[in-house]
């Protein structure tokens, strides 16, 4: 026995299918532009629909960031890349620029240096002491500068930094003034004359039994005598008394702070002819 098809146009389903049409044609006009009265209404429906979206974004979102995060990867390190060159450039740039501020204090040190009546010449410390028993630097300035064995070397305030060792055509060596080598004519404040000489870096300078008239202090100045056989000049500053030793029948030994920055990046060279 043969049952009857239901017709798909029974009642029922036409009526759904008409509200389905009247709702969807609903949406579109709330959505439409210009459509202010309706305003409330579709505030009304977006809220009401609201939770089902925000809960769609939950699921969702993992799924999303997964997808950036595989698919973005590259992209993302690309940028991190990049911004650590920047960074690393920035810092290079910022040490380059107080090293160049340094240099420049250094020279407006050293160009406070007073006129001791002869021809100075600039010169930048281009290598310094290798270790601690080095007593020696290296300047940019030689013999075809007219720089000559035995020529003095002094620093910010008058203060002396060592002799002229040995010189090529753009390069000088430096005897620092605590090397061991060197010898220098001294004036104490009281106008005894002397010679000081080095101990080694590090180590006071020593001027050995030495017959004071008035008697010497610590603190008092030491300076160069400017004897007519060397090559530093009258008054430059060696450094200040810091101990006194005084033996009967022997004089007093007397130990002196050297005052010049063994440390300057720029120094310059008295261009005094050398004793023979």
């Amino acid at each position: 026995m043969a049952y009857p098809r239901r017709s798909s146009s029974s009642p029922g389903s036409r009526a759904r299918l008409g509200l389905l049409v009247l709702t969807a044609l609903s949406l579109l006009a709330l959505d439409l532009p210009g459509t202010g009265p309706l305003k409330p209404i579709r505030n009304v429906l977006a809220s009401a629909f609201q939770p089902i979206r925000s809960a769609g974004d939950a699921v969702l979102e993992p799924f999303s960031n997964g997808w950036k995060g595989a698919f973005g990867y590259d992209d993302l390190k690309a940028e991190n890349d990049r911004l650590r060159a920047d960074l690393a450039a920035t810092v290079g740039q910022e040490a380059d620029i107080e090293r160049l501020e340094e240099k420049v204090r250094d020279l407006e040190r050293l160009n406070g240096i007073s006129d001791v009546g002869v021809t100075m010449r600039t010169a930048e410390v281009v290598s310094a002491p290798l270790n601690n028993f080095d007593q020696s630097v290296e300047i940019d300035q030689g013999s075809g500068d007219g720089v000559k064995k035995g020529m003095a070397v002094v620093t910010t305030g008058d203060a002396v930094f060592g002799r002229i060792d040995t010189t090529t055509g753009g390069r000088s060596t430096v005897e620092l003034i605590t090397a061991p080598s060197i010898q220098v004519g001294v004036a104490l404040e009281d106008g005894t004359r002397a010679v000081a000489r080095g101990q080694g870096r590090g180590e006071p300078l020593v001027i050995d039994s030495v017959e004071v008239v008035d008697g010497v202090e610590e603190g008092e100045w030491v300076y160069t005598s400017g004897v007519s056989a060397s090559a530093f000049p009258k008054d430059l500053k060696i450094g200040r008394v810091t101990k006194v030793t005084t033996t009967p029948g022997q004089g007093s030994t007397i130990e002196v702070e050297p005052v010049a920055d063994l440390a300057s990046v720029y120094v310059k060279v008295v261009m005094k002819e050398p004793p023979e």
